[in-house]
This record gives structure tokens, C-alpha cells and sequence, in this order.
């Protein structure tokens, strides 16, 4: 049940970062919100967290469609590493993001 609010959770929050930071349509981007946060839903464990928190990730699609996580903004080290092993170089199976753009997105991490 814990992963599944998670999973709501970060799905929530990972769409309305890119909705409201985005120019293309929502429509087109729902399909990377939903595959983030699939991956980053897979492994985690609440166990790493003290609170509930709230964090901003910068990240860029290279040539061969791979995430490359470039900032975690976050003082707890698990979660940025947790973040980076995740996310680093997992290729996106859409076309939707341009690529060499920065992209930002929050997402709330409970335990």
C-alpha cells in the first residue's frame, strides 16, 4: 500500500513539473512522467528517509535517448545516489524530449 501512495505521489508531482515547464503538449510528455517514475517507484525504500521530502532533479537526454541526471537538490546523500543509480543512463523508450535540453522535475519522496 506504502508504494502504491508513493507511486501517486511522484507520478503527481513529476507530471505537473513537466505540464508547467514545458511547452510541448501534456499529452506527449505523460508518457517520460509515467516512465520516470516507474523506475524511480521500482527500488525505493522508505528506509533512507528520515521525513517526507521534496526534491528537484535536473536532468538531460543525450543522442541515445539516456537520461543523464546532472543535479540531485537534496542534503540527504542516499537520496541523490538512490536518484543518479536509478535515473543515469537509462534509455527512454519515447521521442518526446528534445535532446540536450535541460529538464526539471520534483519529486516527493515518503516513507
Amino acid at each position: 500500500m506504502k508504494k502504491l501512495i508513493l507511486s501517486a505521489i511522484v507520478s503527481l508531482f513529476v507530471s505537473a513539473a513537466f505540464a508547467s515547464s514545458s511547452d510541448d503538449d501534456p499529452k506527449v510528455v505523460s508518457k517520460t512522467t509515467k516512465e520516470l517514475s516507474l523506475l524511480l517507484n521500482k527500488s525505493f525504500s522508505g528506509d533512507i528517509l528520515e521525513k517526507e521530502e521534496l526534491v528537484k532533479v535536473t536532468f538531460v537526454v543525450n543522442k541515445l535517448n539516456q537520461v543523464v541526471v546532472l543535479q540531485v537538490n537534496s542534503n540527504n546523500s542516499q537520496i541523490q545516489d538512490y536518484v543518479k543509480q536509478v535515473l543515469n543512463y537509462k534509455k527512454l523508450s519515447s521521442n518526446e524530449l528534445v535532446v540536450g535540453k535541460d529538464y526539471v522535475f520534483e519529486v516527493r519522496f515518503k516513507n
